[in-house]
């Protein structure tokens, strides 16, 4: 049911550039635990990259999604995108995620764990290939709830997990603390920047 249709509540309004269940219940947990109740809608996005590859063109992708659900949904309280990537490292084939959250006035960032990629599984990023063709093919159907990490980890960390602390990282400037480092800085150092 779109925002607009939903009258009988205050609890903020997060709309999520995704329509991956497993992205935005990691984003309503992440709200939940720093905001209270919210209410959150997917949309599908189209011209986000299908396999971000390198930390600039991550977060890029989520720059993009959190821009582009909000002009889908101008009337959210928040615009949330999350891009998952892979970035080569020494050498290694490491995954990642980039968290954007904009409201009217601020904008809050954060990435995720980042955890190394099996030689084979490399192999076929290497090849020209998807981590979602890596993850279907390891996790079967559940891999776009569970993701890849749930499989090499045993289930101690899935998908979802991965993404809630960046969601809350990412929530940090908009939450009182945030504000009240400068009043406490400010006896101490020049902060008038």
């Amino acid at each position: 049911m779109p925002f607009e249709e939903r009258t009988s509540t205050t609890r903020p309004r997060v709309a999520v550039g995704s329509t991956n269940q497993a992205k935005i219940d990691a984003i309503r947990e992440g709200f939940t635990q720093s905001l209270g109740p919210v209410l959150v809608e997917g949309v599908a996005i189209a011209g986000a990259p299908e396999q971000p590859r390198g930390d600039g063109e991550t977060r890029r992708g989520a720059e993009y999604r959190a821009a582009a659900v909000r002009e889908a949904l101008p009337q959210a309280d928040y615009w949330v995108g999350l891009e998952g990537g892979v970035e080569t490292v020494d050498g290694a084939i490491m995954v990642m995620a980039w968290v954007v959250i904009a409201t009217t006035d601020r904008i809050g960032r954060s990435r995720s764990s980042t955890y190394q990629l099996p030689p084979s599984a490399a192999a076929v990023l290497a090849a020209g290939g998807s981590l979602g063709d890596v993850s279907a093919a390891v996790g079967g159907d559940d891999w776009r709830t569970c993701g890849l990490v749930a499989w090499l980890s045993s289930g101690l960390i899935t998908r979802g997990s991965l993404y809630v602390q960046p969601v809350t990282l990412a929530l940090l400037p908009f939450l009182s603390p945030w504000s009240e480092v400068r009043e406490n800085l400010a006896s101490h150092f020049d902060v008038s920047r």
